[in-house]
């Protein structure tokens, strides 16, 4: 099993379309779980158009005895296979933390793959649920709010997590004077993906819920799909490539 935690630089940079889409495409490749850890405003299930009737806090009382059955009652399964544990439909302001994190470790033992839409940077929960991480990757776009925002979430990766720490540029265009590798290196994370603006697509996919991923005729889409490919290849890797201290993993200055 290979625990993946996505987290925001900041709101709207797109984390959660990135962990909905990469959670559907390897769906397809092995059993997956994706976990809505928002206490606040998590929308995963908008996305995949589901009507959860259960979300994971209703599993906090099992956790220690969790059980397929107890899955089955919790899970909402979306078409490509992928089970979805939705945020809270109602904000919860407390939560016991340890009893989250033996959540997440009592799901680990029971699925292939096990995406987390991360929680805020100010959440108290997301050092547990980094501690738990096998993966990590930020999702940052390559404004100077943006940027700004991942340069702090980076900083609280802890140290066992910091060599598998990913990066994921959204929303890349050519007029960011940046390139996308220059972003990895000044973050210290090995570079996954550098993502399209796809605003035909990604509008299907927040107002009807239809995956990009799933759509052949998608940009973004097809960026998902390699970038399952190489968190699959990065699974099967001990450590992450480096050169002369640069993580790093796409030639990414190719054009969009």
């Amino acid at each position: 099993m290979t625990s993946v935690t996505l987290m925001a630089a900041k709101g709207g940079v797109g984390a959660t379309l990135v962990a909905v889409n990469l959670a559907v495409g390897l769906a397809g490749r092995g059993r997956c779980c994706l976990v809505d850890l928002h206490l606040w405003g998590g929308d995963a299930d908008l996305h995949l158009d589901l009507e959860p009737h259960r979300d994971w806090t209703d599993l906090l009382p099992v956790a220690g005895e969790l059980t397929e059955h107890h899955l089955e009652l919790a899970l909402t399964v979306h078409g490509s296979g992928l089970g979805l544990l939705a945020a809270p439909a109602a904000p919860r302001t407390a939560l016991d933390i340890r009893s989250a994190d033996g959540l997440l470790s009592a799901l680990s033992t029971r699925f292939e793959w096990l995406i987390i839409d991360g929680p805020a940077g100010s959440d108290p929960l997301l050092p547990d649920v980094l501690r738990r991480s096998d993966m990590a990757i930020l999702v940052t776009t390559a404004d100077p709010p943006a940027l700004r925002g991942a340069a702090r979430v980076r900083a609280m990766v802890p140290y066992p997590l910091q060599s598998r720490l990913g990066l994921v540029v959204n929303q890349m265009t050519r007029s960011h004077p940046a390139s996308p590798s220059v972003l990895a290196e000044s973050l210290e994370a090995r570079l996954l993906a550098v993502l399209p603006r796809d605003p035909q697509y990604v509008g299907y996919q927040v107002n009807y819920g239809q995956p990009a991923v799933l759509s052949p005729g998608s940009s973004l889409g097809r960026e998902i799909v390699s970038l399952v490919r190489r968190l699959e290849s990065w699974q099967a890797t001990p450590s992450p490539h480096a050169t002369d201290g640069r993580l790093t993993y796409l030639d990414s200055d190719q054009p969009l």
